[in-house]
């Protein structure tokens, strides 16, 4: 029996018990008279009871239909509670967000930026989650997954663009001192160049003001995240084209020295990236934005690196 109760027809019994009458109980939800005598008709044969009597002027509740009456109202009570509850979650300024991240960049640029965030809106939670591997919004639990791409993995998602995402090749002094900078890019084929473990082809490729070249690399060791090549590079191991987020620092002090400055690597965008929701708590919303603002000034630890503009 439970299976067939359509809640529907809860709502049409109660509104007509209240109005007194099919003809205004109808008319409060908006329906036909007809629609609103089969909706109870309808649920009395669920049920197995008769809940009205009837006449052509009015009509009474049965026994069971004035029990069935006082449940119901309950009933309709708790899910406009419950409609209420989640209508002030999502517009509340309080909530949890939780984030994910790829671990050099969280760690240097996003920690600082959410502690911001947090000063701005104490009532805020945010559990943020580093790790090189892209989370999967729909069975992951994540709200907000911020990485780098071309462009958005899936239409699905609404992605929000926050800053580019560029590269420099570097090395240490260390390094250049038992071997000559590379002065055009067919010079790498006599190094050893630090790769990132998704590069299987070993190929790194340059534009320049007369075009675009691609040149084969090889080398002993390759990482999974910009914080492996980075250190592995500051150890004086190689050659590494590395994210300016995390070589900028380095280079202005020296640790590490940039090659092919008038050569430029191919450039990403850094997005943050979550479930189109209509009911999405606002706390999200506002995180999302409280980003876009942080970075709008474009890629703030480049101010002294110039790039070559194709």
């Amino acid at each position: 029996m439970a299976g067939m109760l359509n809640l529907n027809e809860f709502t049409t019994f109660v509104t007509i018990a209240e109005a007194g009458s099919f003809s205004s109980g109808a008319e409060r939800l908006g329906i036909s008279r007809p629609l609103a005598t089969k909706h109870v008709a309808d649920l009395e044969h669920a049920l197995g009871v008769k809940l009205m009597h009837r006449s052509t002027r009015k009509i009474g509740l049965t026994a069971a239909g004035n029990l069935f009456f006082e449940r119901c109202k309950r009933l309709m009570s708790d899910a406009q509670h419950a409609v209420r509850e989640l209508e002030q979650f999502r517009c509340a300024p309080g909530g949890h967000v939780k984030v994910s991240a790829a671990i050099a960049f969280g760690r240097l640029h996003l920690v600082p930026v959410i502690t911001r965030f947090l000063a701005r809106y104490p009532d805020i939670t945010v559990e943020l989650h580093l790790t090189d591997k892209f989370a999967d919004l729909i069975t992951g639990g994540e709200d907000v997954v911020i990485r780098t791409a071309q462009q958005p993995r899936l239409l699905s998602l609404v992605a929000r663009p926050l800053v580019p995402w560029r590269f420099v090749l570097c090395a240490a002094p260390s390094y250049l001192e038992r071997n000559p900078a590379p002065l055009v890019p067919p010079d790498l084929a006599r190094h050893n160049c630090i790769l990132y473990c998704s590069n299987a082809q070993g190929e790194w490729t340059f534009r320049h003001p007369k075009g675009e070249e691609t040149v084969r690399v090889k080398g002993n060791f390759k990482a999974n995240n910009a914080d492996g090549v980075l250190q592995a590079t500051l150890a004086g191991l190689g050659v590494a084209a590395i994210t300016t987020m995390a070589a900028a620092d380095e280079i202005r002090a020296g640790r590490l020295v940039r090659l092919l400055p008038g050569y430029v690597l191919p450039e990403g965008v850094m997005y943050a990236s979550y479930l189109p929701n209509p009911t999405m708590a606002n706390c999200v919303q506002t995180f999302v934005r409280f980003l876009e603002a942080a970075f709008a000034q474009g890629p703030y630890w480049e101010h002294d690196l110039p790039f070559v503009r194709l």
